[in-house]
């Protein structure tokens, strides 16, 4: 499975949300858990926050009947039990609710301004968990890892959901050994992981471990800058990903490049037998006018793949070049995606 393949099948995932999802919280042996934080010591920790705010008596008792019911409340997941705490805290605070509100329709960058009682930790952690999470389902990965990399997983009421959101936003951001980390904790080391979550995490570990050069390097940065326009972005990141992206290019090319040399000079060693089959007519001027642009039938090729705009910093003569090398190399579909990628680039800057 390639990467490209996996990230689609990853981001898809993480989109989808569904409150059922109990199968599997068990599913695997566990050592040294994070869990649920248990219902007993959430009910005392939400009282003390509505006490400490000063939250009127039947605001309160609103807040808290939803945890009345023991036996309900005990067999909610890890992710039902965040979102019923959340509805506790939109009860007595208006922010919270507009928050909530907003995330369940048209959703917000913005987070809470934590002050006075709002800079309580429980509160504090758990409404920034709750809003990273939404971040992350919208591709918002580098407001959400903000957020998420000041929480402690020992603190919040669903550690599972702090791994893998933290664990996507990583690996999108191309940090791929802190994912790894994230992804190693939630598969290893933590209760009450949905089921969908931990089948997830195994496609995300396959793709943590995919080197961080050439290829691979290439599609990532490309999907990165990708996602930053689809999000309206313009700014320095994105100026500094698109130049990622001519770096990496230029280096791929150029290792090509040297593996071509040395894999000509080897085949000029082979004998005279070898050479004179190489040179026979018609197949040497090919492979000169595929490399070098000459009116031979590599030129046909060449202009079949003749399309506007330019990559990045290239010049007419070394994209030509770049083109035919990739040809000879990768898949036929990836010469197609860079320049799709560029051209759509060059119309969403205009």
């Amino acid at each position: 499975m390639t990467c490209s393949i996996v990230s689609t099948i990853v981001e898809a995932a993480v989109v989808s949300f569904r409150a059922d999802d109990a199968v599997g919280r068990n599913a695997a042996v566990v050592s040294a858990a994070f869990g649920r934080m248990p219902v007993t010591q959430l009910k005392d920790r939400l009282q003390h926050w509505l006490t400490l705010s000063r939250t009127d008596e039947a605001i309160s008792t609103q807040a808290m009947e939803l945890w009345s019911d023991y036996a309900q409340v005990d067999g909610l997941t890890a992710e039902q039990t965040l979102d019923r705490l959340i509805d506790s805290l939109a009860i007595a605070d208006k922010s919270v609710q507009q928050l909530v509100d907003s995330c369940r329709s048209t959703g917000t960058r913005r987070s809470l301004d934590y002050e006075g009682t709002r800079s309580d930790a429980f509160f504090r952690d758990h409404v920034t968990l709750y809003h990273a999470r939404w971040l992350t389902q919208h591709r918002f990965y580098d407001e959400a890892i903000l957020m998420l990399e000041a929480l402690n997983p020992e603190n919040v009421v669903d550690p599972a959901s702090l791994f893998f959101y933290r664990a996507v936003c990583r690996l999108r951001l191309l940090k791929s050994a802190d994912a790894g980390d994230d992804i190693t904790l939630l598969l290893n080391h933590t209760l009450d992981v949905p089921s969908r979550f931990r089948a997830v995490a195994e496609m995300m570990k396959e793709e943590a471990q995919v080197a961080t050069e050439g290829l691979s390097q290439v599609a990532r940065l490309m999907s990165d800058v990708q996602r930053r326009l689809d999000l309206g972005k313009s700014d320095d990141p994105v100026q500094k990903r698109e130049d990622e992206v001519v770096a990496a290019l230029d280096k791929l090319l150029e290792e090509m490049e040297q593996q071509k040399q040395k894999q000509q000079q080897a085949a000029d060693g082979n004998g005279e037998g070898q050479q004179n089959q190489q040179n026979q007519p018609g197949q040497q001027g090919a492979t000169q006018g595929a490399i070098k642009g000459s009116a031979a039938e590599g030129e046909a090729d060449r202009k079949e793949l003749n399309e506007s705009g330019n990559w990045g910093m290239l010049d007419k003569q070394a994209e030509t070049k770049a083109r035919e090398l990739i040809r000879q190399q990768f898949p036929p579909n990836f010469l197609d995606a860079i320049s799709r990628y560029t051209r759509r680039i060059a119309e969403q800057k205009k």
